[in-house]
């Protein structure tokens, strides 16, 4: 079964957001960090994000740590994707595509080029998907994505 067009865009952008509110919104207290947001945040996140707000309802207070972001994510999308939004096994297939791992590493490539922008002041998500998608059809990014994909080509044979 193929995978259905907008379903690496979509769940790609369920990790973009998840890594967006570790981006803006950690605290830390007792030793750990924690997602946390204002009353007058969280009102607006679920004004703009609604598709969103029970992933950051799943991680705020809670200690934040690679595998809790793992998870919070992939159950987000069982839930929410797998066998509603797209046919019953999408979401594992998505996750193990090559070009999943090429949009994981060009969104983490272009938060690292483009830090010190992103941290003069809080962005939206909506205008990080922007400016990403601006950057994602530039000559550079196109060149990234295609080293990628051969470097990928090269490690693991003929991946999908």
């Amino acid at each position: 079964m193929a995978i259905p067009h907008n379903a690496l865009n979509d769940m790609a952008q369920v990790f973009h957001f998840e890594f967006w509110l570790r981006y803006y919104f950690i605290e830390e207290r007792d030793g750990n960090l924690y997602i946390q947001l204002t009353e007058e945040q969280a009102k607006q996140m679920q004004a703009k994000f609604p598709e969103f707000w029970e992933l950051a309802e799943s991680v705020q207070d809670r200690p934040l740590s690679p595998e809790l972001s793992q998870q919070a994510v992939v159950e987000f999308l069982q839930v929410n994707y797998e066998g509603k939004k797209f046919p019953a096994n999408t979401v594992l297939k998505v996750l193990d595509s090559k070009d999943f791992s090429v949009e994981m590493y060009l969104f983490d490539t272009w938060v690292d080029l483009h830090e010190e922008q992103l941290m003069q002041k809080i962005y939206g998500f909506d205008y990080w998907m922007h400016i990403y998608g601006e950057w994602k059809t530039t000559e550079k990014a196109q060149q990234l994505v295609q080293s990628l994909k051969l470097q990928m080509q090269g490690e693991h044979g003929a991946m999908n």
